[in-house]
């Protein structure tokens, strides 16, 4: 079983305020050891992006303005 729980930031360092130090230490760890810290957003091909909205039937003019925006975004942008 699996269970997911939406907790606020100021929760979260309310609760690791209250920790002591070998605790933070111990937490710290594991966020390396999981590579929390910097993973990154995995984006799908434009080309899939347009395929699925072509497919739910949007219009032309729609599409060509979605796939020009998603080619100029950021996230497509990065290095």
């Amino acid at each position: 079983m699996q269970l997911a729980v939406d907790v606020s930031m100021r929760n979260i360092l309310h609760l690791i305020s209250q920790m002591n130090l070998k605790e933070i230490e111990i937490i710290k760890n594991k966020i390396i050891e999981k590579e929390l810290y910097f993973k990154k957003f995995k984006k799908d091909d434009i080309e899939d992006i347009m395929l699925d909205f072509k497919e739910a039937g949007y219009s032309e003019d729609f599409l060509a303005d979605l796939e020009n925006g998603l080619k100029k975004s950021s996230i497509y942008n990065e290095n």
